[in-house]
């Protein structure tokens, strides 16, 4: 399973390149058709009990966010097209819920090795951009119109751009990179690693936390950042561990220092820009499109990124930079309540136990995930995003289901330590 995934993560890592240099209508669906091949060979696998157990845990929620959108689409209250648009911004990227809360721990560091190569491409594909500038791998065009205008950097270096790698948009780069920590750095801290391996996610993660500072997103390194904090006060953390995550930050904060074009983020410290910022997006209109449109504006009509072919067919259009504001403008007040409900019920589950072996895994997924949907409220996208919804949604998946959970048959092809608790709850009872 942990193939599939990695191979689909590969052409969302890809999406923005490919569609930058082939900008033609297929190319948008090459994420998703990967999507689908990835779905349909794990709804033909079988299934351990273990599995199956894991999965109970969260598919009833999964089936209720799937179901209400569904119901929402037969009314027409936009262009078919753009229905089918919005409904898949919807639900499309549900399925990785599902995906994370069946990982285990043997699944988790295979696609640790995924996440580490792509990384290293995906710097590399940065680092030329960085140097030779992003006209030489993406041409201008309509999916490359938000890439050309993102250049504030640098104190208003007309050359200097923020750098987008192979993604839609800088930002997109950023916040995947972050996504990709919690499990490359459970990978890299866990006791039984090897040192060659230990290696590589080192090399990998030093190339995502520096890819953070050139993308110049500044709500990526703000959660990137906290992660830091978080890694530096897990004890379960070696004394080797320390000293070589000191070193990744030591060389990445002297690159930070040493180049403008990597401080965007200081831009910060004006704290009546945030205001401005968080007051625009949380109420500027919230209230009154929920007293209008309880029932929303129809999928698609509410914020969901929209083909540039498909524009013209938008009827009404209402646009609030705040995620859970497209959310209640698409599905209504039930479906941004849905949503506020799922979101209390995996940050209410049980902490991860010490004694897990990518205990610091989840621990940081816990706190990126938490913090991508705090950050919701200013801005648009998290729900949409090519590849960054589907990797939030399989860390989801991963914490909001406990790691050991008895089974009610003894399952071969559950971990030892998982078969022994079911064992002793069997001798006891």
């Amino acid at each position: 399973m942990s193939s599939g995934v990695g191979l689909a993560l590969a052409f969302g890592y890809m999406y923005g390149f490919l569609r930058a240099n082939y900008p033609q209508p297929a190319a948008y669906f090459i994420f998703d058709s990967s999507l689908a091949g990835l779905y349909l060979a794990t709804l033909t696998r079988k299934r351990t009990p273990l599995e199956r157990r894991k999965m109970g845990q969260i598919a009833p929620w999964v089936l209720v966010m799937t179901a209400w959108p569904i119901a929402l689409s037969v009314l027409p209250m936009q262009d078919p097209l753009i229905q089918l648009v919005g409904l898949r911004g919807q639900i499309f990227f549900l399925p990785f819920l599902l995906i994370g809360a069946m990982f285990d721990d043997r699944e988790l560091r295979k696609l640790a090795f995924w996440l580490a190569a792509l990384n290293v491409i995906a710097f590399a594909f940065a680092g030329g951009e960085y140097v030779f500038g992003i006209a030489r791998f993406l041409p201008r065009n309509a999916a490359t119109a938000i890439i050309y205008i993102s250049k504030d950097v640098a104190n208003g270096d007309e050359t200097a751009y923020r750098i987008p790698s192979t993604f839609v948009n800088p930002a997109g780069y950023g916040g995947v990179m972050v996504l990709s920590l919690p499990i490359l750095i459970g990978a890299w801290a866990r006791v039984q690693e090897r040192t060659w391996n230990r290696v590589l996610f080192a090399a990998s993660i030093a190339g995502a936390v520096l890819g953070v500072f050139m993308c110049a997103s500044r709500s990526q390194a703000v959660i990137l950042i906290v992660l830091g904090i978080v890694v530096s006060l897990s004890f379960r953390v070696r004394l080797t561990a320390y000293l070589a995550w000191a070193a990744i930050a030591a060389l990445v904060g002297w690159l930070v220092v040493t180049s403008p074009r990597l401080q965007r983020f200081t831009t910060l410290q004006d704290t009546s820009y945030v205001q401005v910022r968080i007051r625009g997006s949380v109420n500027q209109g919230f209230l009154e499109q929920a007293a209008n449109y309880p029932l929303g504006n129809g999928l698609g009509g509410g914020g969901t990124s929209i083909p540039y072919f498909l524009q013209d067919r938008l009827i009404n259009p209402l646009v609030i930079e705040n995620e859970y504001a497209r959310i209640m403008t698409e599905l209504g007040i039930p479906g941004l309540a849905i949503w506020l409900a799922f979101i209390f019920w995996v940050f209410t589950r049980a902490a991860p136990r010490r004694s897990d072996p990518w205990f610091i895994g989840r621990r940081l997924a816990y706190v990126a995930s938490l913090m991508f949907l705090g950050t919701a409220v200013i801005g648009l996208g998290l729900l949409t995003w090519v590849p960054g919804t589907a990797m939030l949604m399989f860390l989801i998946g991963w914490i909001a289901v406990p790691n050991r959970l008895r089974v009610a048959v003894a399952d071969p092809w559950a971990p030892a330590i998982i078969r022994s608790d079911f064992l002793r709850s069997r001798a006891s009872a």
